[in-house]
């Protein structure tokens, strides 16, 4: 061989080496799609066209007969699609809505969500998109907030509002309710009456749509547009109180459309499918924003059904689909069939998707890809971990050696997982993280960049205020505080730990409740894992709550087996309670607070049966109100 060839096959041989240690292939090519969002953004800027709008409007132009989306059966091409943003558009403007102005959506997903979202966005007016799910307090609170000169509503939405119809007439912005009927979801409604306890309440169907002018509207509307500019309101989940309004700019949520079908290799030819709520960001940015940018379809899913899911996928011949939450082990609940691999998806994207069934989904539906991504709506940045094997599956993002080098936007820092204090060194700045220490996230906020920004939340400082963390590694600096806890390790991914409050302490050891969920998640379908507190004990005890359903076969003595043989022992959960159902929010998180508070009080809990784990046990046994007594008079110690 010739010593030409064998310094080849030595540099390649380097080459390989230096990029399994480093990741050096992985962060070359995350630096280059970085690279070109900014000079994107830069350019749309540059031209004066920093509105999100114009990227729709850039592939109308560039493929005006693809089909844009599909749903319920019914496609739009691109040109279609604008068509009806442009009516839509005009409609609003007819309202009396200029520049500034906001209005609110309480709707369940349809292909109006993206259309009038795009007929805001071409008159720049700020849309606040209200999960469907709310009702009372929550809904008043969120339209109240808003600030929605028109809250546009579906028939099937009307009868919460409605009942909170005195209230919002006192204490909202809102001068009319229109009752919108896509001629799709509903059938004909074209006789349709909306409730007369309802602020000016108006009706606008199919029919009304079509008088609308297809003009196109004056760019001068946009012309106030920029970075910070806000696009739309997102609500946080509201898993601790009343949800807060992000504001989330056309700078920082437009970087995100460009860079994520770069990343993902999103391209015309792609179909995605989204049965997610769009009045989340994961699907309004990051599927049909995305989509805007890439020119992918966008097949829009009603709701999540996961005994429909894969018949919808196939259907609709999609390539790409999206999860977020449980969705993979509820999709993992159904049982086998046939066609289970029988489809062209090359891609699941999401986030939330827990690392005991990260592998599971993708032997059983046969998915070479899964990227999973941690963001949040009114965060100031993303990590991403594009994973084709075992290895990193189930972390939440992954960076090499040369992106944390040259990207240092994202630290971890040491905090209290109890008290959420910070500590600071002697110098009074924060303490970075080691390897495998586990931290809170951080990321810088940097005005000067489109992804870096933070504008807070609507009309609510305090709120704002707190995501913000100072004179962290120098005098000055500002950080977004993301509220959660991670470990990055040696390899370079990152591994989410809890929520901060979600863990509790126990035998004095910080217990994290996503850990103990996910190892019990090896022998039951499903448990959401909190600390209760125990009469004459310090801390919180664990307890997890199983839905009924899960409960049926459940074996208690095997239950406690696993979890002793898996888990330190301070992380066992002494106590079970079987629930109806498990109670989460709209994007499939599962909700804590009412457990937590209720506890291990069975005049609290109600009938839900509970189990407790007493010393020397072998299984999970009846917990009954004579075991709390000896609990509490002392002749009991966990």
């Amino acid at each position: 061989m010739s010593s030409s060839l064998v310094n080849a096959a030595v540099g390649v041989a380097l080459a390989a080496y230096v990029d399994a240690k480093y990741s050096v292939g992985n962060d070359l090519y995350l630096g280059k799609n970085l690279y070109g969002s900014n000079w994107d953004h830069f350019i749309r800027t540059w031209r004066g066209e920093p509105s999100m709008y114009y990227y729709f409007q850039s592939t109308v132009k560039r493929q005006p007969n693809d089909v844009a989306y599909i749903f319920e059966g019914k496609q739009w091409t691109w040109a279609q699609a604008d068509v009806e943003v442009r009516r839509l558009a005009n409609w609003l403007l007819g309202k009396g809505l200029k520049s500034g102005d906001r209005i609110s959506l309480f709707l369940h997903n349809t292909v109006f969500y993206p259309l009038l979202w795009l007929a805001c966005l071409s008159i720049d007016v700020v849309p606040g998109f209200i999960n469907n799910s709310l009702t009372a307090t929550g809904l008043a609170h969120c339209v109240r907030v808003s600030r929605g000169q028109i809250v546009i509503y579906e028939p099937s939405l009307e009868a919460p509002l409605v009942e909170i119809a005195e209230e919002l007439a006192k204490s909202t912005s809102a001068k009319e309710f229109v009752c919108l009927d896509d001629g799709v979801s509903n059938g004909s409604l074209e006789k349709f009456q909306p409730s007369s306890r309802l602020p000016n309440a108006t009706f606008f169907g199919p029919a009304d749509l079509a008088q609308q002018s297809t003009r196109p509207t004056d760019p001068k509307l946009r012309s106030k547009v920029s970075d910070r500019t806000a696009a739309c309101l997102i609500f946080t989940s509201g898993t601790t109180g009343l949800p807060k309004a992000a504001l989330c700019a056309h700078g920082r949520i437009g970087f995100a459309m460009a860079m994520w079908p770069r990343v993902n290799r999103f391209s015309s030819k792609d179909r995605i499918y989204t049965p997610m709520p769009l009045y989340h960001s994961s699907a309004s940015f990051l599927c049909v924003g995305a989509g805007w940018h890439s020119g992918a379809t966008v097949i829009i899913g009603r709701k999540f059904s996961a005994t429909k899911y894969w018949d919808e996928v196939r259907k609709y011949d999609a390539t790409v689909v999206q999860y977020i939450g449980e969705i993979a082990r509820y999709l993992l609940a159904v049982p086998p069939h046939p066609d289970d691999k029988n489809h062209r998806v090359r891609l699941a994207y999401g986030n939330g998707m827990r690392p005991d069934v990260w592998e599971k989904f993708r032997e059983r539906y046969n998915v070479p890809h899964v990227m999973e991504f941690y963001a949040s709506s009114e965060g100031n940045g993303a990590l991403i971990n594009y994973n084709t094997g075992p290895f990193g599956a189930g972390a939440v993002g992954y960076t090499g050696w040369l992106g944390r080098k040259a990207r240092p936007e994202y630290r971890l820092i040491q905090v209290d997982a109890i008290t959420e204090d910070i500590y600071r060194g002697p110098d009074g700045l924060c303490v970075e993280c080691k390897p495998n220490e586990a931290g809170e996230f951080v990321m810088l906020i940097d005005a000067s960049k489109p992804a870096g920004q933070f504008l807070g939340y609507a009309d609510n400082p305090e709120a704002t205020n707190k995501k913000i963390l100072r004179d962290v590694f120098k005098k000055g600096d500002m950080w977004f505080r993301s509220g959660d806890l991670m470990r990055l390790d040696e390899n370079g991914h990152y591994w989410f730990g809890d929520r901060l409050g979600d863990t509790f302490r126990w035998r004095s050891e910080n217990v994290s409740t996503a850990e103990v969920a996910a190892a019990l998640g090896e022998v039951i379908e499903e448990a959401n894992v909190y600390g209760v507190l125990v009469p004459n004990h310090d801390g919180r005890a664990g307890c997890a709550a199983i839905p009924s359903n899960n409960a049926q076969a459940l074996d208690l003595a095997k239950l406690a087996q696993h979890a002793r043989k898996v888990l330190p022992k301070y992380s066992v959960p002494l106590f079970l309670r079987i629930v109806p159902q498990m109670d989460q929010t709209g994007t499939v998180k599962q909700l804590k607070v009412a457990l937590r508070n209720e506890g291990i009080d069975h005049a609290k809990c109600g009938s839900d049966p509970l189990y407790w784990l007493p010393p020397g046990a072998s299984a999970y046994l009846p917990f009954e109100p004579k075991d709390l007594k000896a609990i509490e008079a002392g002749k009991v110690k966990l």
